[in-house]
């Protein structure tokens, strides 16, 4: 057997607002092929034939090493923190070729065996199955999240062909939970005039017993190769990009992103929704995170034990610190005592990277210190909701901002 896939273990370039920046990806490229999926659009592949596979041994031998801390690198270091690892933040880890080569089972067989900590994301019906959920079962640093963008099956059939039936995946919520198997539910992409209407989506995932859902507006992308324009006509009759304009989008990037306005009116008819349920609700949308029920960003996992140590030095959690605190400043500063790598991120820095390299070889905090003091980034804190500069800088010369409000 070939494996050809040889980046499996990364860190992504969102690292500087992510509490899971640590990523897992047995496969290369993803067969479901879902219309409006970055890495799709940005050289995934949606044909099995050319989808690429990693070696499941060569994976095992860098996390024993790591713990062993035999070899140097970020990587290694954040394997030997127990930083939990995102697997399949770029490509379905139990998509159809899975049922071929298996190299997800193998992994998860191993690091079960040490209780590391993983956080899934898959919309594969795969995990259902008897051979996985007795692998799933007493792995108790384990958390799975299910994607549904749709509970129609028809407009899921259109945006995200080879994806079991929603109605399968809210089964798999259901069965997961009766195993007592970790499980949350993201609704990504929340898809304008596509995706269910609010009240109802919460009535049905109520009955999976969910206790957790992420969600998170689409970002629409701006390369011309992408097809999800003449898919959502198909659905609506309408252009979404012509509706993303006229609401008054920006250009974030390589996005489309929704302005702060259109999406503050769906999280709070999402929060009247689940008001009085046991839900609770994490924001995706970079500039609201810090409003989520938990601290890890949008993922909740920090409810899960074997959770507490994801990755802390960032600035989502920075302006989380401060509103938890009810402080009047947001600091830099206030981060800077949590565990983070001491090695060079460049490597994982590339031309597709949401972050340029700098200069000179660097730590991700350092990355995340100029992107802090840069007003202008798209991450900077004073993008985020209800945010704004201070007009004042601390003693070692970083930006100090403050809520525009006392509390939200």
């Amino acid at each position: 057997m070939e494996y050809t896939y040889k980046n499996p273990l990364s860190i992504t370039s969102q690292f500087s607002f992510c509490g899971l920046p640590f990523r897992l990806d047995t496969y290369a490229g993803c067969a479901i092929g879902c219309r409006y999926c970055f890495a799709r659009i940005r050289g995934g592949n949606i044909e099995s034939k050319k989808i690429k596979t990693a070696n499941p041994e060569s994976i095992i031998t860098r996390f024993k090493n790591g713990i062993k801390n035999e070899n140097s690198g970020i990587i290694s270091e954040f394997i030997k923190n127990r930083k939990p690892v995102h697997f399949g933040g770029m490509s379905d880890p139990f998509q159809s070729i899975e049922k071929t080569y298996g190299s997800s089972y193998k992994v998860l067989e191993y690091l079960k065996t040490i209780d590391y900590p993983v956080v899934i994301s898959t919309k594969s019906d795969l995990i259902g199955t008897d051979k996985y959920l007795e692998l799933f079962k007493n792995y108790k640093s384990l958390v799975i999240q299910i994607s549904i963008s749709t509970l129609n099956p028809t407009n899921s059939k259109i945006l995200e062909p080879n994806s079991p039936n929603p109605k399968k995946l809210l089964d798999c919520i259901s069965l997961l939970q009766q195993n007592q198997i970790n499980v949350t539910l993201r609704w990504q992409p929340y898809i304008l005039e596509v995706s269910d209407d609010i009240n109802y989506f919460v009535k049905q995932i109520i009955k999976t017993g969910i206790k957790h859902i992420g969600f998170e507006h689409l970002k629409l992308p701006i390369e011309k190769n992408s097809d999800i324009e003449e898919k959502f006509k198909s659905i609506t009759g309408k252009s979404i990009y012509k509706i993303y304009k006229e609401k008054g989008a920006i250009i974030n990037g390589r996005e489309y992103i929704l302005p702060i306005e259109e999406k503050l009116k769906n999280i709070n008819k999402l929060k009247d929704a689940l008001e009085g349920t046991n839900i609770s609700l994490g924001l995706a949308d970079n500039e609201f995170q810090y409003l989520s029920t938990y601290s890890c960003c949008c993922s909740g996992v920090d409810i899960f034990e074997g959770f507490e140590n994801w990755y802390k030095p960032q600035i989502s959690y920075a302006i989380r610190k401060s509103y938890l605190n009810n402080e009047s400043e947001i600091r830099l500063d206030s981060i800077k005592d949590e565990w983070d790598s001491s090695g060079s991120i460049d490597k994982y820095m590339n031309s597709k990277s949401r972050i340029q390299k700098q200069e000179n070889p660097n730590t991700m905090f350092d990355y995340i210190r100029t992107r802090w003091n840069d007003l202008n980034s798209s991450f900077n804190p004073s993008k985020y909701y209800n945010v704004e500069y201070a007009n004042k800088i601390d003693s070692d010369g970083n930006k100090i901002f403050k809520f525009v409000k006392e509390k939200i």
